[in-house]
């Protein structure tokens, strides 16, 4: 490893994390049908799943890291464009086809229409139906619905990168328009993810205006600070500032309105607190990344998309043991998360980072415009020290 990838390790251990986070909050279900302590362990895991507010906060921090020597040129932006494509689409293709295998056996979700668009619809990142929860948008993939945010993101990125040095300039202004001015106008202002007014005349509008954009819009910031002169010269007023700012934002939790739920007026709040301190000292060299964090990070992607098509396997096989219920409840909460990672690293090694690559080599050979290929932008290091930590969740 190179050492900005060293220096960077941190940010690969939080990617880790953050996908062993959102497995566990699932595996919590081997435990909620039980009584007592199972219930009680169950309920404790639910916070969990703020895992993807934290992998929502590491996209904008490396999508503002690794294109810190854009040039202005569109080749650039197609690049860009390419290499996000490349990172998240094959795998999340061919998950895709396991889940109509998984869920629907036979060749009938492959002949009936009205089973395979959802999926179809999913491939584009479309939410199929934003009225199911507002948030969930019931993608045939359970967990696309976060990748639906996540290339809405990029696509606001990389169209703004057409617009040369004004590009963050732009993006303030799309922010504003579709954050704040926006949910204003449609009737008050609140930052629930899951209570905004619907968008009726498009379901991919409802990305735009959704809250939980602004964490992404924060990692961003965040990103700025890490490249920025701005230091803070002792490790102990960084600590002491952000666990004062996270005491007083724990002790008014309910008395401001936050909620124990996704977005910056939920877990999303107390995270970015935690995100910017952890950027400060990681700009010191004051974060020690542990190797197991670093090597889940990098599975992170295919862990999180493949997972839940483990468990339930697991739980097949599971079933079939002559013991009692509580006792399979068990097994299959311990089971079930080794289970996901040994395969996951076993899709990582031999389908996601291949089939990535392959597709990233094709996509670059397109240029962009008769000239493109004399201004093909000059990536930097960082670019190759974290290009596995730039993708999805």
């Amino acid at each position: 490893m190179s050492a900005h990838g060293k220096k960077l390790a941190w940010i690969q251990a939080l990617r880790g994390i953050a996908a062993l986070m959102v497995v566990m909050v699932h595996d919590r279900g081997a435990l909620a049908g039980e009584g007592g302590a199972g219930r009680t362990v169950a309920n404790a895991l639910l916070p969990m799943a703020m895992g993807v507010d934290l992998f929502f906060l590491i996209s904008g921090f490396l999508m503002v890291l690794i294109t810190r020597d854009f040039d202005g040129s569109k080749a650039y932006a197609w690049a860009f464009t390419a290499k996000r494509i490349a990172r998240i689409w094959p795998l999340y293709a061919m998950v895709t086809l396991l889940a109509i295998g998984v869920d629907h056996p036979g060749l009938h979700g492959l002949v009936d229409r009205s089973v395979l668009l959802p999926y179809l619809e999913g491939l584009l990142f479309v939410p199929h139906n934003p009225a199911a929860s507002h948030l969930y948008f019931q993608m045939a993939v359970g967990v696309a619905w976060t990748l639906c945010f996540e290339c809405y993101f990029y696509l606001v990125f990389a169209l703004c990168m057409l617009f040369g040095r004004w590009r963050y300039g732009v993006m303030a202004g799309w922010f504003a328009l579709t954050l704040i001015a926006i949910p204003v106008l449609r009737g008050g202002y609140n930052l629930g993810v899951a209570t905004q007014p619907l968008v009726a005349w498009s379901r991919y509008a409802n990305l735009a205006v959704n809250p939980i954009v602004w964490e992404f819009v924060f990692g961003m910031l965040a990103g700025w600070l890490y490249l920025s002169r701005f230091t803070i010269r002792y490790n102990a007023v960084i600590y002491s500032s952000v666990m004062l700012s996270m005491v007083v934002l724990l002790l008014g939790w309910h008395r401001i309105g936050m909620v124990n739920f996704f977005g910056p007026a939920g877990w999303g709040a107390p995270l970015t607190l935690l995100f910017f301190g952890a950027v400060l000292l990681a700009k010191k060299g004051g974060l020690v990344a542990p190797a197991w964090c670093v090597w889940l990070g990098e599975i992170s992607y295919s862990l999180y998309l493949v997972h839940v098509y483990v468990f339930e396997l697991v739980e097949r096989m599971a079933v079939r043991i002559p013991t009692s219920s509580e006792m399979i409840g068990a097994v299959l909460f311990v089971a079930r998360p080794i289970a996901a990672v040994m395969a996951a690293w076993m899709v990582f090694r031999y389908v996601e980072a291949p089939a990535s690559a392959r597709v990233r080599e094709c996509l670059l050979r397109i240029s962009w415009g008769r000239h493109a290929g004399k201004h093909s932008p000059p990536w930097p290091d960082t670019e190759s020290s974290v290009r596995r930590v730039s993708g999805g969740p």
